[in-house]
């Protein structure tokens, strides 16, 4: 009987221990050198909400790759 309270026991606080781990957060860099988990981040961090530190790194290796390939102005061309 009391074997059986101990496997409970250890078996709740192995869940409860498993429950409250996070995943290890992804660099921006990491993040911007894997594009494709970067837009599977990206795209479930904006339809959750969620502002963990993966998010925040996904957020920003977006914004950054953003800037990256956003058009240069040709300023040859310049209207008076």
């Amino acid at each position: 009987m009391i074997s059986h309270k101990i496997i409970l026991l250890a078996s709740l606080f192995l869940c409860a221990l498993v429950a409250g781990c996070d995943e290890e957060a992804k660099t921006t860099k990491w993040y911007r050198d894997n594009p494709n988990e970067l837009k599977t981040v990206y795209d479930e961090c904006q339809r959750s909400g969620d502002i963990s530190e993966n998010c925040k790194n996904a957020s920003e290796a977006q914004s950054q790759l953003k800037k990256l390939s956003a058009p240069t102005p040709d300023l040859n061309n310049l209207e008076e």
